[in-house]
């Protein structure tokens, strides 16, 4: 074989990966469009009536902001069933007394060990590690031994009442540390897949200047490109596993903090038809 040339053979099986390629496109489209109509009815509206603004091309957050440790307090009272689990033990108390109601138990949380991350971009870095492994961020259990005593006098309404938002607290103490688990491990595969396509494209393009020399022949091209292409392909995949991780945390909080900081945003152009 000369150098930069190929056969029929490598002509066709090129050809043969272009297509099968090409041929993911249409079910990527149809999930697209299926993905719009859902959202449009979720919002009360029409089957494409939100296509137009849906379609606008949109940023992909890249990162999580950082977290405002002096305020996850007032996050997570914000999540509708802790809100409902405390009033309902107010409630209960309320025959308690008024110069007891300080006492009421405040969901009060704080860092266990660390420091907080003075740029948003070291929040999962050494700069905001704990010595507690998984996480950066950590809640500490809420101390309720203040105001059991309290509700001990009460009747059995009342101790019931208490035990609920305990359970209730608890319960979203542990969503929102395995939320941020999984964003944390969706950032490390991402990143890891980021390094792997830069070093695929590589490999890649060296094996085309190899196949322009003449030292491979170009089934080691194809092979080079085919594996570029999955790594690619993985990666978008990953970076969106990472954004619905974020949404997820969110979710377990109940929405962002106000103490949240914008950070990079990575560009993202949704395929055309």
């Amino acid at each position: 074989m000369q150098a930069g040339r190929s056969t029929r053979f490598d002509q066709v099986r090129a050809q043969a990966q272009m297509e099968s390629t090409a041929a993911i496109l249409p079910q990527l489209q149809a999930d697209i469009a299926a993905l719009m109509h859902r959202i449009a009815t979720l919002s009360g509206l029409p089957a494409g009536h939100m296509n137009a603004q849906l379609e606008l091309v949109q940023d992909l957050p890249r990162q999580l902001p950082a977290v405002d440790l002096d305020t996850p307090a007032e996050v997570l009272r914000r999540r509708p069933d802790v809100r409902a689990a405390e009033r309902e033990l107010a409630a209960r108390t309320a025959a308690i007394g008024a110069a007891q109601a300080q006492w009421f138990p405040r969901l009060e949380l704080s860092a266990l060990v660390g420091s907080v991350a003075a740029d948003p971009g070291d929040l999962f870095t050494g700069a905001s590690a704990s010595r507690r492994a998984g996480l950066s961020i950590h809640w500490p259990l809420l101390d309720f031994g203040r105001v059991s005593a309290l509700v001990d006098s009460a009747d059995a309404d009342a101790r019931a009442a208490l035990a609920r938002y305990r359970q209730t607290v608890l319960i979203a103490l542990e969503e929102t540390e395995t939320e941020l688990v999984r964003y944390q491990q969706s950032q490390h595969r991402t990143a890891a897949l980021e390094r792997s396509a830069n070093a695929a494209a590589t490999a890649a393009q060296l094996a085309r200047t190899r196949y322009g020399q003449g030292y491979i022949d170009f089934f080691e091209v194809l092979a080079a490109e085919q594996e570029l292409i999955e790594i690619q392909g993985a990666r978008v995949q990953s970076r969106t596993e990472q954004t619905l991780a974020m949404v997820n945390l969110y979710r377990a909080m109940a929405g962002p903090p106000g103490g949240f900081t914008p950070v990079s945003a990575l560009p993202y152009n949704r395929p055309r038809g």
